[in-house]
């Protein structure tokens, strides 16, 4: 699947908010940190309209869910 907006993915964009909040609390690597640390940044940026690939997603979820 091609790269897609956080409102694309997801039916709220506090959804997406919530998961990168839960990763945040569960990150226990700098790698993890810097990543999340990375997707805030765009988030912050370009909201709901941030592009997330499945990948990205995936280890978001990865990371949350540690």
């Amino acid at each position: 699947m091609p790269n897609l907006t956080v409102i694309e993915r997801f039916d709220h964009v506090e959804e997406f908010s919530a998961l990168l909040g839960a990763a945040e609390l569960s990150a226990s690597t700098e790698w993890d940190e810097s990543f999340i640390a990375d997707l805030r940044s765009n988030f912050q940026r370009y909201g709901a309209h941030t592009y997330i690939s499945d990948a990205q997603l995936e280890q978001l979820e990865r990371i949350a869910n540690q």
